[in-house]
């Protein structure tokens, strides 16, 4: 019989066997997961191990900067800083340093930090709550002299495990909102629109990267430990565009869309029409590159009639109807796509009778007709039991074909359209380029929209429409291509932006390469019809084109939107070539919805294409060939040469003079030295300063001749500058539209009045 005592032992052992088969157990199981973890899953343990004690800081890689033709730059990145501070770090040291008050560092960093970096105090103390966080940004974007101030106070108080800097970079736009569609703009790591986005695997570099080491209260190990890795910079584009041509093309387009209180925006892209670089593309309203989520005048008027409220079209009350601050923000972001869309490539327009080009070049081509050939215009033609009618009513009578092309007769060309059939026709409107894009480089390029693109039938009546440039849109970057072939000998080009890229030394290290092997039509055409175009730049609608001592083949356009619910809405249109003996540039400009009262593109975009090339082919060095009738002439300083040496060179420069007053130096002068008036105007030099200035009441000439105008002012004692197209060989008569002053104003003798003229005979197209 066992005694309690036997009892008890063997319950003794029994628990103590258990034990030790639980500590085997436990002791088993740890041992394999050890020998799981350093064997089998050795690597994924090590690096969550060196992620525990390692931090990565990104080197941002310098963004490549764009470049005019002439490497003038558009676009740059500029090195700024960013100030970062570290609320672990700063915790750690506010425990560490027991001699000093409670918060001392934080109070320091917060204080100090919204005084240099103009930051708010709460803004800062918030970040340093964050204890957790060795990694909080304050300012982005910090300039190199505020930088330098932020680097000496972490010096001066010791903060270098608390707060640092670390380099970036900031995107700057060279001349704020020139070129703004074709060149785009950033967002924070790539670009966005324009150039930026197109050419963003270049431009855009490789970030670098240092891995450095920390130990288990937060602080760098040695340096030793860090691994290195170089950002690789960006590659430099140059471009295309001469910002002095596209300067001068910005200003015109400004103005015509004041002039003509223009609905829809106007565009303009000048052109190589051999190589296809394209030397200015603009669109006016335009918009800053430095804020470009700023909505521009034109576009926040409309935003803000919209916040201030809408009358309503259904409520008879005619109470004002209020935008949710919702449809508020979606309003203002539609308003900003707009302002940024580039009109040049994303909207698709009627192109008119700028298209007869075309339809001429076809006919040629395929032998259908030729220049001397007659077509008798009776003011309507019927197409399948349609009248079409001409713009002139009556019609043109009997015209060669060259003639019915200066006349943009619509009868003569759907003749000409029903001749060549529809499959020939259509034919050749895809080898023309229409029915593809035009790989430009530029961002958002829509293809043409045509009879294929919504499943109809190319019956006789859409035949006859295409003919004249109408029942179809097309772009305007495709217009200018398509008609820039028939400029060139024939030849489809690719038109394009980006030249070639470089390094940081200037080295060019890629250079862009573009087609322009398929020949549409016969050079002999081409010549043709530029000769046909340039002889009627003075007899036709397009004579508001001509610029004095070159020749200009030019055509103009007026298309009526049929898909819009306003009546009498148009877009007028003009393309040109130049010079017509040897072209080398060629222009297209496009307003859209001009509404102050005229809308033919022979008064409202061929007067725009005169002012751009009057400007941009001196500039390009393209060689006159003829004489300029009505010389504007720089005035230079007069002042402190004798009357003598002042009265030669006036003579010198085809300008007369007055004299007034009784000394020997000339004092004073009217008009100032770099104003510009036209040849045979007068310069008035002052010798006393006793002299009497006379004033002159400016008349009113507007709707008079040039020649009388021009009379009438300087019988007054005025000066006249010239602008438009004014010469001799265009038949009609030029009248004034446009004054520099207004009539009643009070000047001084001598001032420049610029006088704006324009033709209006037979410019109806």
């Amino acid at each position: 019989m066992k005694t309690l005592v036997d009892i008890t032992k063997e319950d003794v052992k029994r628990r103590c066997f258990a034990a030790l088969a639980v500590v085997i157990l436990l002791f088993g199981g740890l041992s394999a997961r050890l020998a799981y973890l350093q064997l089998m899953d050795y690597e994924e343990m090590r690096n969550q191990v060196l992620d525990q004690y390692s931090s990565t800081m990104t080197l941002p890689a310098s963004r490549g900067s764009i470049y005019d033709r002439n490497m003038q730059p558009l676009a740059i990145s500029e090195t700024v800083e960013t100030v970062f501070i570290s609320p672990m770090g700063i915790m750690k040291a506010d425990e560490a340093d027991t001699e000093k008050e409670d918060n001392y560092y934080r109070d320091l960093i917060i204080n100090g930090l919204s005084e240099l970096l103009d930051v708010e105090r709460s803004v800062i103390s918030k970040a340093c709550e964050k204890t957790n966080s060795q990694y909080q940004v304050i300012k982005k974007n910090v300039d190199e002299e505020t930088a330098d101030e932020v680097r000496q106070f972490i010096i001066d108080n010791q903060l270098y495990t608390m707060m640092n800097l670390e380099e970036d970079s900031k995107r700057y736009y060279e001349h704020g909102d020139l070129a703004a569609h074709v060149i785009g703009f950033n967002g924070t790591d790539k670009g966005l629109s324009g150039l930026e986005l197109y050419y963003d695997e270049y431009l855009a570099g490789t970030d670098g990267l240092i891995v450095y080491r920390k130990d288990g209260g937060g602080y760098d190990l040695s340096p030793k430990n860090d691994t290195y890795v170089a950002a690789e910079d960006g590659a430099n584009l140059v471009t295309t565009i001469d910002i002095n041509v596209q300067s001068l093309v910005e200003k015109y387009l400004e103005k015509a869309y004041y002039d003509h209180s223009v609905q829809n925006r106007v565009a303009a892209v000048i052109m190589d029409v051999d190589t296809g670089e394209i030397y200015a593309s603009a669109v006016y309203p335009d918009f800053d590159l430095n804020s470009p989520y700023e909505l521009t005048e034109e576009f926040l008027a409309e935003y803000e009639a919209a916040k201030a409220g809408k009358v309503t079209t259904t409520d008879e009350s005619g109470d004002a109807e209020h935008y949710t601050d919702e449809e508020l923000q979606e309003l203002y972001t539609e308003l900003l796509n707009e302002m940024w869309n580039n009109k040049v490539v994303t909207e698709l327009y009627e192109p008119g009778s700028t298209f007869k080009i075309i339809t001429t070049a076809i006919a040629l081509e395929e032998g259908i007709t030729n220049v001397a050939g007659n077509y008798f215009c009776n003011g309507i033609i019927d197409v399948d039991g349609q009248t079409i009618h001409c713009h002139k009513v009556g019609g043109h009578g009997d015209q060669t074909i060259a003639q019915t092309l200066q006349n943009s007769c619509n009868p003569a060309f759907i003749s000409l359209g029903l001749r060549i059939g529809s499959s020939t026709f259509m034919k050749y409107f895809e080898e023309f380029g229409f029915l593809e894009t035009t790989g430009c480089d530029m961002i958002g390029e829509n293809k043409t929209y045509y009879y294929g693109s919504n499943n109809s039938d190319f019956n006789r009546i859409d035949l006859a429409t295409y003919s004249f440039g109408q029942s179809f849109k097309t772009s305007i970057i495709q217009q200018l291509r398509a008609v820039s072939t028939v400029a060139n000998g024939g030849y489809l080009v690719t038109p394009h932006l980006a030249k070639y890229l470089t390094d940081n030394d200037g080295n060019i290290t890629y250079t862009f390469e573009y087609e322009k092997d398929r020949q549409v039509v016969s050079s002999e055409v081409s010549k043709t019809i530029i000769d046909v175009l340039y002889g009627g730049i003075n007899t036709g609608s397009t004579k508001n084109a001509a610029v004095e001592g070159y020749s200009i083949a030019a055509k103009t356009g007026t298309s009526q939107k049929l898909d819009t619910a306003i009546e009498n809405d148009y877009v007028s249109s003009c393309v040109a070539f130049a010079p017509a003996e040897d072209p080398q540039v060629a222009i297209i400009v496009v307003v859209d919805e001009p509404t102050a009262g005229e809308f033919y593109g022979g008064l409202v975009a061929a007067p725009v294409v005169s002012s751009i090339l009057s400007e941009v082919l001196p500039y390009l060095e393209i060689p006159r060939n003829g004489e300029i009738e009505h010389k504007n002439i720089n005035v230079i300083n007069y002042t402190g040469k004798s009357v003598d040496s002042a009265i030669a060179s006036i003579t010198e420069a085809g300008l007369d003079y007055r004299i007034i007053g009784d000394g020997e130096a000339v004092i004073d002068q009217m008009p100032k030295s770099g104003t510009l008036l036209t040849d045979d105007g007068t310069v008035i030099l002052y010798t006393d300063y006793s002299a009497e200035r006379e004033t002159v009441t400016v008349p009113n000439i507007k709707g008079y001749t040039a020649g009388a105008a021009i009379t009438i002012l300087r019988r007054d004692g005025l000066n006249v500058k010239v602008t438009g197209a004014y010469s001799s060989s265009i038949s009609g008569t030029p009248m004034v539209v446009k004054q520099s002053v207004e009539n009643g104003t009070s000047v001084e003798e001598g001032t420049v009045v610029t006088i704006e003229i324009r033709y209006y005979d037979n410019v109806d197209g």
